[in-house]
């Protein structure tokens, strides 16, 4: 992160306590000081203040709630530095509008990047451009996961991304790493489905001079290259159980022995996976370890497949139009051929197929213009909607549920017998219900829980 020209106020009756949290905080900007409530609101009413650090405890009373309360009212976010451990205190603080609170004994620790994450929040719209720029979708849900992530502070913790090829995890994970971290932090991104299984061990850990034939040269690996920001290890799926093992051992640890060397190496790093495969199906058919799944597994986030969010492609092909040196127009048949298409890759098939578009000598793009596999697939379904209005999806009696209860409880209804059907068919085994039905695995357990 920038140096940042922030004004800070402190409210804290302990001078010493002051210095340290100056100590921290003074690149950022100016620190203003309040050590009593009069003052504190004073400078809050007088001052452009950014962010507020408050001491519930002024004297003996817990009288920073009162400068919360002002603070909030002055729409200033603030944190709690306190080594009151008191639950209803806490919970007034919160009430109060506290964004955080934190306990003094690991402020050195814990306090900069819950500052980070929120002068992120005060400086930018960051999320807006990502949403605008780098990750266009308009797709509620999506936007709700990824808003929900980002609110954590995810130093120190293990990410786990689910979703097909080509849906943007990595473009998630570079997100995460702008909001957690420093701009000087290491973003080390590595996708284990591209190494040979002989390198892997090397390219993660690293290796002495001489240690196996065409090692050359000391070699740093990845895990050493990310001390102190994100290692992003893409498709962790394709990783043999052996190297599952060896990895497992360095996230709990934070420690690896390079290959060949006798020194221990340590290297502070926050994990980030990520697949496009089923692990619940590896873990259960025994091809991935149950105890890495359960170490990585901590904070989820499942992307939805293009599919799934339709109204996402016109978005994102009118995104992908606009940034092309050359301009094209297309036609209303031929973007909603491009919005009835199933795009098993995703976003990245899609920008590549918007590619070839506007690299063809046609300016007006018709639907006989678009690749044959899409004309195809809109062909089946034309003949699949023929057929369905000569045998109609729905029963009188389905219907009439509707009529009387409406869309939502039969839908909801609907999925419960879906899932109870997919359950009994694959002898209770999850992870092959979840295949054969086509969702997440959230959203197959939010069903779960309905049917509970």
């Amino acid at each position: 992160m920038k140096e940042k020209s922030l004004h800070i106020l402190l409210v804290e009756d302990d001078k010493y306590f002051r210095l340290g949290i100056k100590d921290i905080l003074h690149k950022y900007g100016v620190i203003l000081e309040a050590d009593n409530v009069k003052d504190a609101k004073h400078l809050l009413k007088t001052q452009k203040i950014d962010l507020a650090l408050i001491d519930i405890h002024l004297g003996e009373d817990p009288l920073g709630i009162e400068v919360l309360e002002y603070a909030s009212r002055q729409e200033v976010p603030s944190i709690v530095l306190s080594s009151c451990d008191n639950d209803e205190i806490t919970e007034l603080a919160y009430d109060a509008g506290c964004e955080h609170f934190l306990v003094k004994r690991h402020f050195r620790k814990h306090l900069e990047p819950y500052i980070q994450n929120i002068i992120k929040n005060i400086q930018g719209s960051l999320l807006e451009d990502f949403f605008k720029r780098n990750f266009i979708t308009q797709d509620s849900e999506t936007i709700k996961q990824i808003r929900s992530l980002c609110e954590i502070n995810l130093t120190g913790k293990t990410i786990f991304i689910s979703g097909e090829t080509g849906v943007g995890k990595s473009l998630i994970g570079r997100l995460l790493h702008s909001l957690n971290f420093d701009e000087s932090a290491p973003f080390v991104h590595l996708n284990c489905s591209e190494i040979p299984e002989n390198l892997l061990e090397a390219e993660l850990f690293g290796a002495k001079k001489g240690s196996f034939t065409g090692c050359d040269k000391d070699r740093i690996g990845r895990l050493s290259q990310a001390d102190g920001g994100i290692l992003f290890l893409d498709e962790i799926a394709t990783m043999s159980k052996n190297m599952q093992q060896k990895l497992l051992k360095a996230i709990d640890e934070k420690t690896f022995y390079p290959i060949g060397s006798p020194t221990v190496v340590k290297s502070n790093f926050t994990l980030i996976s990520a697949t496009c495969e089923d692990l619940f199906e590896k873990v259960s058919n025994n091809s991935f370890r149950k105890d890495l799944f359960f170490r990585i597994n901590g904070i989820n986030l499942d992307i939805r497949p293009l599919r799934e969010r339709r109204n996402d492609i016109k978005l994102l092909v009118k995104h992908f139009l606009k940034t092309s040196p050359r301009k094209i127009v297309v036609k209303k048949e031929a973007l909603e051929s491009l919005m009835a298409y199933d795009w098993p890759g995703n976003i990245r098939e899609l920008l590549k197929v918007v590619e070839v578009l506007t690299s063809s000598s046609k300016g007006v793009i018709k639907r006989v213009d678009l690749p044959a596999n899409i004309l195809s697939k809109n062909v089946d379904s034309e003949i699949e909607h023929s057929d369905s209005e000569e045998n109609p999806l729905l029963t009188n009696a389905q219907k009439k549920f509707i009529s009387k209860n409406g869309l939502k409880s039969y839908m909801r209804e609907l999925e419960k017998v879906a899932v109870a059907m997919a359950l009994k068919e694959n002898n209770g085994k999850i992870a092959k219900s979840i295949k054969d039905l086509r969702i997440s695995s959230s959203a197959f357990y939010r069903v779960m829980e309905s049917l509970n």
